[in-house]
């Protein structure tokens, strides 16, 4: 069976009805700020309060053959002015080698995005993102190792001329190998320039490195370019597609998806109630 992108959406448009709804009837909040669809992660924390959902799917090619598709979702979670929270999934992943073809769920991912750095005065700001990833794939299918990740990631941006800004990401992290049933290291370098045009248009390219996928593989090396588009303050498609410089990186990837905020799951916080106990109007709903 060949693997398209509509098949790794399945989960993702199965889900999107009950989290439209839900978002439906939140009044305005701070502006969404998705980290998809690139690899470098924005230092953006999420509102106080505010659950943030980012989904999608990505369809990669790696060589006449050898194809794979994926429907990652991720929620992210504002705990404070300085902190969010976030727990997200591979989704149901596809891999076909033109004979076979096998699928499952894929790995989860628990982590945190802590802000070290306010960035005032116009230095660049400095966030740290740590994560967890647990082997939830079926290491018997051949879609994960079976094996916890940890890693870690630092990152920064800071704003250029009056609409542009650029972002910068370093990972290392312990990935785990289920040939030796151990780990070996990874290290990533990332850098993403972005460009508001218009309201609501943001296109972005990106460069990225990433030392190795697998223990004794090659580097991979790419290049993507795509664009956000803001519906609003609570919605925002993205978009884009990859292609690979290295042996070991995908040669074409595909990839889009939507964020969505769905709402005050806490309660006292966000926009609206630091508003209120300012004694100042909310902002409108657009």
């Amino acid at each position: 069976m060949r693997i398209s992108l509509a098949s790794s959406l399945r989960v993702v448009c199965a889900a999107l009805p009950l989290i439209v709804t839900i978002a439906l009837p939140v009044y305005a909040q701070e502006r969404v700020e998705p980290d998809q669809p690139d690899v470098t992660n924005g230092t953006h924390i999420v509102d106080v309060g505010l659950l943030q959902i980012e989904m999608g799917g990505v369809y990669a090619r790696y060589d006449s053959t050898f194809r794979t598709g994926g429907s990652p979702i991720t929620a992210r979670l504002g705990l404070t002015d300085w902190c969010e929270v976030r727990v997200g999934t591979d989704g149901w992943l596809i891999q076909s080698d033109g004979t076979a073809t096998v699928s499952g769920v894929g790995n989860l991912q628990i982590g945190a995005k802590l802000r070290l750095w306010p960035g005032e005065g116009g230095i660049p700001v400095l966030a740290i993102l740590p994560t967890i990833d647990v082997p939830t794939a079926s290491p018997d299918k051949g879609l994960g190792s079976g094996i916890a990740d940890y890693l870690v990631a630092f990152l920064t941006g800071t704003d250029f001329g009056r609409h542009s800004h650029v972002d910068f990401n370093y990972g290392i992290g312990l990935i785990g190998d289920d040939a030796s049933s151990g780990h070996f290291t990874q290290q990533l370098v990332s850098v993403s320039f972005s460009s508001a045009v218009s309201d609501n248009w943001n296109p972005y390219f990106e460069a990225f490195w990433l030392s190795q996928q697998n223990s004794g593989g090659g580097p991979v090396v790419a290049l993507d370019a795509g664009a956000v588009y803001e519906l609003g303050t609570r919605y925002a498609l993205d978009g884009g597609v990859q292609v690979g410089l290295t042996h070991a990186a995908p040669a074409f990837s595909a990839f889009g998806g939507l964020s969505i905020i769905v709402g005050n799951i806490l309660g006292g916080h966000g926009v609206h109630e630091r508003s209120r106990r300012r004694g100042l109007r909310p902002p409108s709903k657009y």
